[in-house]
């Protein structure tokens, strides 16, 4: 079933509240639910927050969210604040643009420079997808599936990309493509085309062509 996710979390934070209370610093959530776009089938991508972080913790943690109805899809990122303040700056980036807030705000749990690091965040993500692809075409026994297993990297990519182009935050895949054109917007296609599978040869090839040359030209512009 698809949940209501404003309900859930802040049912769930409450729980956490009185379980942690004030050491509890933020809860939210994330992934499908927070761009808009969930199913019946996807996770629910909870960010949590404590002063501090230790194993019996993470058993109170998880029995409160196996105990939530739909519980068993729950995942998502908890740590302690000093962690989050020292973790890697483009990981964060990614991290605060992504995340929806139920409780605190996870701004000022962060450095100041950790927010101004999109440039180097897209060409992490860069480089990853363009190892990725290489790798895939180079040595993917179904060189397809490997291509669907591309669409979220893609996805994550042109986020970043139109977040330094325009100043602007698009979560959904619905919404960069009302803002992409050219070989961007062909990319973020190449995601939601269900059709991938059934690629020609010919297609195939200019698939990944296109992978790897975009990716290279975030790489080295």
């Amino acid at each position: 079933m698809i949940i209501d996710i404003e309900s859930w979390s802040g049912d769930l934070a409450e729980k956490l509240i009185k379980a942690f209370g004030g050491r509890l610093r933020f809860v939210g959530y994330q992934g499908s639910y927070g761009r808009g776009e969930a199913t019946e089938e996807s996770d629910i991508d909870i960010v949590t927050v404590l002063d501090k972080l230790g194993p019996k913790d993470l058993d109170v943690y998880r029995g409160l969210v196996r105990a939530m109805p739909e519980g068993h899809k729950a995942c998502g990122f908890i740590c302690g604040a000093k962690e989050l303040y020292h973790w890697p700056s483009f990981d964060l980036y990614g991290l605060l643009l992504d995340t929806k807030p139920v409780l605190g705000r996870l701004w000022p749990l962060v450095p100041e420079f950790a927010r101004q690091v999109g440039p180097e965040a897209l060409r992490v993500q860069a480089s990853a997808l363009y190892h990725m692809a290489c790798h895939s075409y180079l040595y993917s026994v179904d060189p397809n599936a490997a291509l669907r297993e591309m669409g979220k990297p893609i996805f994550f990519c042109l986020r970043f990309f139109a977040m330094q182009r325009d100043g602007s935050y698009y979560a959904s895949k619905a919404e960069l493509l009302n803002v992409l054109e050219g070989r961007e917007k062909e990319l973020l296609a190449l995601t939601m085309d269900r059709r991938v599978s059934g690629f020609t040869k010919e297609q195939t090839e200019h698939a990944y062509q296109l992978i790897i040359s975009w990716s290279a030209a975030m790489l080295t512009s």
